[in-house]
């Protein structure tokens, strides 16, 4: 097992600041729906991770925390995040394409 990061989806749709997305060096890792949090009445998305990309850097982390100050982005051990974001048979042709939630995550 490893660490992968996780996004408070709550603290990140307040702030809708999308700079996770700019800093992360693997590409196609923290990915941004425009719709996640709008069911529970924030005016923005949020920022999500899709945790078979990730590589445990925490360069995510430093930049929320640091930069950002939102503290939004935990690093969490892989097996103990309950619905996480894989990119398995998805294509990124299309700007909405979103990665598939896996509950739960078998790794």
């Amino acid at each position: 097992m490893y660490l992968v990061a996780n996004i408070d989806q709550s603290i990140c749709a307040a702030t809708s600041c999308k700079l996770c997305t700019q800093y992360c060096p693997e590409a196609n890792t923290i990915q941004y729906d425009n719709e996640a949090g709008k069911d529970k009445g924030f005016k923005y998305g949020a920022a999500y991770v899709a945790v078979d990309r990730c590589k445990g850097c925490a360069q995510c982390v430093w930049v929320c925390d640091n930069m950002a100050k939102h503290h939004a982005i935990k690093m969490e051990m892989i097996d103990q995040i309950g619905d996480a974001a894989l990119t398995e048979n998805i294509t990124y042709h299309d700007k909405n394409t979103k990665a598939v939630l896996a509950s739960p995550l078998k790794g």
